[in-house]
């Protein structure tokens, strides 16, 4: 037997290890704030990281009381780039625990009362219930001094998807969109993807978004306040709505526009590998291999596009789809959150063929709202074949084959 060539270099993957250092929390919140004359913050959350907010504030006055307690809490991650300014840090996990260090400070929130949380009793009587400023001199003390474990990596490169995702194994990890976001947000269309997905421009990580795109010049997306309302009030206050969830149904809804030009760039191994990216067979490496696709159409824009242009994905599709999206839920009012896919496919499926929500009579709307309901039930109705895919990409069971019939079926209804 011929033992095969081995091709690939012969060295570790990222060229210099990771490192670990100690650092206080006192320190490590100053580097948050702005320097001397004006220098900017050498500590960043980038604009892709999720809202504190996600975590309630019994979790955030856990989180205090082990750091006032000196108990042992998890290492932070911090990528390290050089910068004009000097060192910076970037945070790739940790920001939820930091963002609540630094609430907490600046007497942001008070701790919950004793009987509203698990605290170790009795020690809990000399802090539950207060604000940074009325602890006790001792935990305010131990606050400021508490060693934070912080691992810094450098050189991570092409690396830097995989880390996220090995990193975000345990705890509350991102999810698949919001690694995709973190991984691809230099791209001025995946950053309109993560814009399109805020339902509350006010919040931090919101804030932090719309900030941050402005360096591809562009603005929050949505104008129209009745569906912007909609759209907030149906993600609510799930857990459906965590993460990257509402952005992601954006995403679903673009590449149900555009499932054959998807699966075109899936079935080319050499463009997959030019991309770095990975596909095997999954609906998340289809998203992924998406995102990666934008990310180079927007870095060669001499070059056809494979998919939907930046330019029309901004200009033309989201319209359409704040439209549709604002006409589904306003009639839809009862469709529960756990639809976001099927009424995301819905409106991919109307823009590729270019049925204006404006022009749905009653009858069509009633039984569009339905299809988005019972998607099985309403397209055996039609003489259609509804596939129940299980996270797949390919097949006859497959999301592409469901994107087809999501299509069929919309066509059916506005034929």
């Amino acid at each position: 037997m011929t033992t095969p060539t081995i091709t690939t270099d012969l060295k570790p993957l990222i060229a210099e290890s990771s490192t670990a250092e100690s650092s206080s929390v006192k320190t490590e919140l100053e580097r948050m704030d702005p320097g001397p004359e004006g220098q900017p913050p050498s500590l960043v959350i980038p604009d892709y990281q999720r809202d504190a907010d996600q975590w309630d504030v019994v979790k955030k006055s856990l989180l205090i009381e082990s750091v006032i307690n000196n108990l042992t809490i998890p290492a932070f991650f911090f990528e390290v780039a050089l910068t004009d300014e000097g060192e910076k840090n970037y945070v790739i996990d940790g920001q939820q625990r930091l963002t609540t260090l630094r609430a907490f400070y600046k007497n942001s929130f008070k701790l919950v009362d004793a009987e509203d949380a698990p605290y170790i009793s009795p020690n809990s009587v000399h802090y539950a219930g207060m604000t940074f400023d009325k602890l006790p001199p001792l935990y305010k003390g131990t606050f400021r001094s508490f060693r934070l474990t912080i691992i810094k990596l450098r050189n991570i490169e092409s690396m830097r998807f995989e880390i996220f995702r090995r990193i975000n194994q345990g705890g509350t990890p991102l999810s698949g969109q919001d690694i995709r976001l973190a991984y691809w947000g230099e791209s001025r269309s995946v950053s309109f993807i993560r814009l399109a997905g805020i339902r509350e421009p006010d919040g931090e990580a919101a804030k932090r978004a719309i900030t941050g795109a402005k360096r591809f010049n562009l603005t929050f997306p949505w104008t129209d306040s009745s569906s912007l309302a909609n759209w907030k009030d149906f993600w609510g206050e799930t857990t459906t709505a965590l993460g990257q969830t509402a952005s992601e149904a954006f995403l679903w809804s673009l590449i149900a526009a555009q499932p054959n030009k998807l699966d075109k760039l899936l079935k080319d191994p050499g463009a997959l590998a030019h991309l770095k990216v990975r596909f095997n067979g999954t609906i998340d490496d289809a998203l992924d291999a998406c995102c990666a696709q934008y990310a180079y159409q927007d870095s060669h824009p001499d070059n056809p596009p494979l998919l939907i242009s930046g330019d029309e994905l901004i200009s033309k599709f989201f319209p359409t789809f704040q439209l549709w999206i604002g006409a589904i839920l306003e009639k839809g009012s009862s469709l529960p959150v756990t639809k976001h896919r099927t009424i995301a496919s819905l409106i991919g499926c109307a823009y590729s063929l270019g049925i204006s929500a404006a022009k749905v009579t009653d009858t069509q709307w009633t039984a569009l709202i339905e299809f988005a309901r019972s998607p099985r039930q309403q397209a055996k109705s039609f003489g259609i074949d509804w596939p129940e895919s299980k996270g797949r990409w390919e097949g006859k069971r497959g999301y592409r084959a469901q994107f087809e019939a999501a299509k069929a079926c919309v066509q059916h209804v506005c034929k």
